[in-house]
């Protein structure tokens, strides 16, 4: 079994253990930018499915506001951390009734950043055996962590957020993208961990520095 087994078999022994019987279970993984919330996320949703559980991964990035939105004041942190996600959005129509009705089936019409319009559809379907995954940065802000069941945060340093953009974003994006990093994802990323501490929050912090040697280095 290599590392990232054998950190995805210890977060699931903690969700089988926790999982009430009768009610999906929500499982939120947040990081900061580039810390590998995404691929995580996959990954483990790909080893929960040979587990033969029922997943369903919903990603924040679907829920973004319209750029008119985003960019609609000067203060940059303020835009990323207040204005980027339609947090309404995700509450009202998938995490409440998820909570409180148990079962969800439903189709959505979100925006594609690429057009900055609303021609993207994808579809949610949950049961009461679903294990459901939330993966996106700020998600323990007050307003979502209220629905999560079991918290993990993929932690990197900070130093290392920038050299990853340089390798992800950039060949996408050009040189300029730095300049966000700089200006506006990092202040804002160090504004969320002050606020919310993940050894507050978290049920587990895994050390991903390295892709494929991820460590737990935090546990409740």
């Amino acid at each position: 079994m290599d590392s990232r087994d054998k950190v995805f078999h210890e977060i699931y022994m903690d969700i089988l253990s926790s999982k009430k019987e009768g009610s999906p279970l929500i499982i939120g993984i947040n990081g900061i930018d580039t810390s590998g919330k995404s691929e995580f996320s996959k990954s483990f949703e790909k080893y929960l499915k040979e587990k033969k559980q029922k997943v369903q991964l919903i990603h924040l990035d679907d829920f973004h506001n319209p750029r008119k939105i985003r960019y609609s004041g000067e203060d940059e942190i303020e835009n990323y951390f207040f204005k980027s996600f339609d947090i309404k959005k995700l509450v009202n129509d998938l995490l409440k009734p998820i909570r409180n009705r148990k079962l969800l089936q439903k189709e959505l019409t979100l925006l594609n950043l690429q057009t900055d319009k609303y021609d993207t559809v994808k579809d949610y379907s949950i049961d009461k055996e679903t294990l459901v995954i939330l993966e996106g940065v700020f998600i323990f802000r007050e307003e979502i962590e209220k629905y999560l069941d079991y918290k993990i945060f993929i932690e990197i340093p900070i130093r290392l957020c920038k050299e990853r953009a340089i390798q992800r974003d950039v060949p996408l994006y050009g040189e300029d993208i730095l300049k966000k990093y700089d200006t506006k994802y990092i202040p804002t990323q160090k504004y969320y961990l002050e606020k919310f501490p993940p050894q507050k929050h978290a049920d587990i912090i895994i050390e991903n520095s390295h892709w494929n040697n991820p460590r737990v280095v935090f546990k409740k």
